[in-house]
C-alpha cells in the first residue's frame, strides 16, 4: 500500500480517510465517503488514493474524466471494471483511470477491447497496479511504440510502467514513498 500523505492539500480530512478505507474494507465501495474521497482525488490526479481504495476492498475501479470535466466512478469485481460512460457524459473522454489492486500495470485483454473502442472518443488512459502507472495516449496512427500492430490500438502508446514516486516526483506532485 502507499502512504497517504498530504490529504488536507486536496480537502480531505483524515477521518474521513479513515471512513473511506474502513468502508472499502467492507467493500461499501458505494458509500458517500468512498465516493467523495475517490471523486476529491481524482479532481486533482491522486491515483495513489484511488489505487489505494480499490486495494483496501480488493475491487477494480474505474474512473472516467469527460470534455467538461465531470467525472463518473463505477466498481467492478476483483478481475474486471468496464470502461461504459453514462448517459449525459461528454465525448471526448479526457482519460480513462482503472486499477489492478495488488496485481501488475499492464493492458489485459479486456484492456484493449475497451481501448480499441474508445480509440476516437479518448485521449488518454491509466492503469494503476502495484508497481505504479502505465499510462498510454491516443496519438493516432503516426504512434511508433503502440500497444497493437495493427487496428485501433495502433494509435495508442505502449508506455513503460512508472513507479508512484518518480510518476509524482516527474508531476511536480507531492512526493509519496512506496512501502516495500
Amino acid at each position: 500500500m502507499i502512504p497517504a500523505m498530504d490529504l488536507e492539500v486536496i480537502g480531505i480530512t483524515y477521518e474521513q480517510w479513515m471512513r473511506a478505507c474502513i468502508q472499502a474494507e467492507a467493500q461499501a465501495v458505494e458509500s458517500d465517503d468512498v465516493l467523495e474521497v475517490q471523486r476529491r482525488a481524482a479532481e486533482y490526479g491522486r491515483w495513489d488514493l484511488v489505487y489505494n481504495l480499490s486495494l483496501i476492498a480488493g475491487l477494480e475501479t474505474s474512473v472516467l474524466i469527460d470534455a467538461n470535466g465531470e467525472i463518473q466512478i463505477d466498481w467492478g469485481s476483483p478481475g474486471r471494471v468496464p470502461l461504459r460512460p453514462p448517459v449525459g457524459m461528454m465525448a471526448p473522454f479526457r482519460l480513462w483511470v482503472h486499477t489492478h489492486p495488488g496485481f501488475h500495470a499492464y493492458w489485459s485483454g479486456t484492456d484493449k477491447g475497451s481501448l480499441a473502442i474508445a480509440q476516437g472518443i479518448l485521449s488518454t488512459a491509466l492503469v494503476l497496479g502495484a508497481p505504479g502507472i502505465k499510462q498510454s495516449q491516443n496519438i493516432g496512427p503516426e504512434n511508433d511504440n503502440p500497444i497493437g500492430l495493427e487496428g485501433p490500438l495502433r494509435s495508442w502508446t505502449d508506455e513503460e510502467i512508472v513507479p508512484w514516486d518518480r510518476w509524482y516526483k516527474e508531476r511536480q506532485f507531492n512526493t509519496i514513498e512506496v512501502m516495500a
